[in-house]
């Protein structure tokens, strides 16, 4: 590991850059569990077992990406990571449009994407400690150079980069430190003022507001317009007969 110190706003960020791992959040995770204080950030060159939601592979080639996780503390108590992740996917899209001049659009919960194809993606996990808060492991990926012919068959359709949606493609080094900035920033605020401010940058952002779409949970499919998020960070959903649902965690699908 090549350790470097990054001082922003809000967590003195220790930047540990490695070569190759299984997964940036694994590592962070076992880190957290041992009593490492929060602002540690492990950046990997390639992943052999990146994972997004619901254990799906995440695409993490060698130097055809950002692939990093940070280890957070919130003070403000959260029982799950949805605003978490929700304040997060903020935080990258903004840092993103700084870093590569192109607006990134938001999907619940986790998605970031340029016309409605993905080019990135947040995973929060929480490791449980007796007597503390939950910490998080926020994993961050972003596709940078990854040309149509890098993906795998599956997600050609579906998946994107900087490069391919003509956006500029920022050293991963300079690109990190951005979102760095940006992601202490946006947890000052929310440790300050609670998810509110991040809830209303969200829904600014978001690309499928108003939209009729499909939400696979784990026992069923729900249809109806996506309305908005709850001040937890869950999906509004109104459905056929005008009832508004509140979910929590499942996959966004048509939008």
């Amino acid at each position: 590991m090549r350790p470097t110190a990054a001082r922003e706003r809000g967590p003195a960020w220790r930047v540990e850059t490695i070569h190759e791992t299984a997964s940036t959040n694994d590592l962070v995770l076992e880190r957290a569990r041992k009593g490492e204080a929060g602002g540690l950030v492990v950046r990997a060159i390639s992943q052999t077992r990146g994972r997004g939601r619901r254990g799906r592979a995440w695409f993490s080639p060698p130097g055809g990406g950002l692939y990093f996780s940070a280890l957070l503390r919130p003070a403000r108590r959260t029982e799950v990571p949805q605003a978490i992740t929700l304040l997060l996917g903020v935080a990258v899209a903004e840092g993103i449009e700084e870093a590569a001049g192109r607006r990134v659009g938001l999907k619940w919960p986790n998605d970031l994407r340029i016309g409605k194809r993905k080019i990135g993606g947040i995973l929060c996990e929480c490791a449980a400690l007796p007597g503390e808060p939950p910490a998080v492991a926020a994993g961050v990926g972003v596709n940078l150079a990854a040309d149509k012919a890098d993906f795998p068959p599956a997600l050609r359709e579906s998946a994107s980069s900087l490069l391919l949606a003509g956006g500029r493609v920022p050293d991963a080094a300079r690109l990190l430190r951005v979102l760095l900035a940006r992601i202490a920033s946006r947890l000052e605020e929310y440790e300050a003022e609670g998810f509110a401010p991040a809830r209303k940058r969200w829904l600014r952002l978001c690309d499928h507001l108003g939209e009729s779409v499909s939400v696979r949970l784990p026992d069923k499919k729900m249809n109806g317009t996506a309305r908005g998020v709850d001040e937890a960070g869950r999906l509004l959903l109104e459905t056929a007969d005008g009832a508004v649902e509140r979910l929590d965690s499942g996959e966004v699908e048509g939008a």
